[in-house]
């Protein structure tokens, strides 16, 4: 993502000597609205400081709380709001840099009416963030999150366009298949290895097709190594990031699925794998298809996780241009 504003700035206040009270430094200045970064002395905590002119209705009403980020929002005049984010520790100071960034972002590209909705939006996808994140994003997250982008990139990117693409990718949410429309859903399974491979089902609902009258997997085959020929996991997301440059809601939509993915670019700084897709194949899951759903359990039971050996499902291959056909009838 490109950096909203000078990160070299941090440097500059980190080196002010003034010992006490609050040092800032307003930042995209070209703005109708004032924004500030800026460090409380003495305990060094860094600050962002927004104030957003403007109608501020509709404002989200969940804020979560969450540990290394504090969140303060004020309706300061009835046409302006203050947002002021302050990192509660120095070993997020990195990340507190991040998050400042994509929020000053989120407001210079639509400075516009709703504004401080569309800001406060975002801060609350970090603190989600905040609340669950892990110290890191491992092999397994990464391949599964190049899967689902290659899924977007290549199907529902040029079938849906980029506004129903992206609101059809819901593969942060684990409670539902990774892409969902009103009357299709498509799971998407990555494998890393030698041979056909196997799908594995992280639950009893996952291949169930209740709510849905179509449900698709997407089976993609990846050979993931350090000196691979390939683009690495930030390759994937910043060619989906250009895909939709000229569709900022779709744009917004998308950084926020990453957030709640897990995802920070920081973490490209370790996951540099790269990526060559051997096979990409889609299956449709009907009658016959070898698979638990909650109706073939005994009460009582249920977490199942099970795997499917790819050889075992030939019959039920069906080409991506059907899947793109059944696509377009519902766009």
């Amino acid at each position: 993502m490109t950096d909203a504003f000078d990160r070299g700035l941090w440097r500059e206040l980190a080196d002010d000597r003034v010992p006490d009270g609050l040092i800032r430094r307003r930042v995209l200045p070209s703005l109708a609205h004032d924004v500030f970064i800026g460090e409380l002395r003495p305990g060094r905590e860094r600050v962002l400081i927004m104030e957003i002119a403007g109608e501020h209705t509709g404002l989200p009403p969940r804020r979560p709380s969450s540990k290394g980020l504090k969140v303060e929002v004020e309706d300061a005049e009835p046409d302006m709001v203050r947002i002021r984010l302050t990192s509660m520790a120095r070993a997020d100071w990195s990340l507190f840099a991040e998050v400042a960034n994509d929020v000053a972002a989120t407001l210079s590209a639509d400075p516009g009416a709703g504004a401080a909705k569309r800001v406060l939006n975002r801060v609350v996808s970090w603190q989600n963030f905040f609340a669950t994140k892990r110290d890191d994003f491992s092999l397994e997250l990464a391949a599964g999150l190049f899967s689902e982008l290659h899924v977007l990139s290549e199907v529902f990117l040029p079938t849906l366009g980029a506004g129903r693409a992206v609101a059809a990718w819901c593969g942060p949410d684990p409670a539902v298949q990774d892409f969902q429309l009103a009357t299709l859903a498509l799971e998407v399974k990555s494998f890393r290895g030698a041979g056909p491979g196997r799908l594995l089902i992280s639950s009893e609902l996952q291949l169930d097709l209740a709510g849905v009258d179509s449900l698709f997997i997407a089976y993609v085959r990846l050979d993931q190594r350090q000196d691979g020929s390939g683009p690495t996991l930030l390759d994937a997301i910043n060619t989906v990031r250009e895909a939709l440059v000229e569709s900022p809601p779709a744009l917004d939509l998308f950084e926020h699925r990453l957030l709640s993915y897990g995802w920070v670019d920081s973490f490209a700084e370790y996951r540099t794998e790269k990526y060559d897709v051997r096979t990409s194949e889609a299956f449709r899951v009907t009658e016959g298809f070898p698979r638990i759903t909650p109706a073939s359990l005994p009460n009582g039971v249920g977490g199942v996780t099970y795997a499917v050996d790819r050889s075992a499902i030939e019959a039920f291959l069906v080409p991506w241009e059907d899947l793109a056909e059944m696509l377009k009838e519902l766009a």
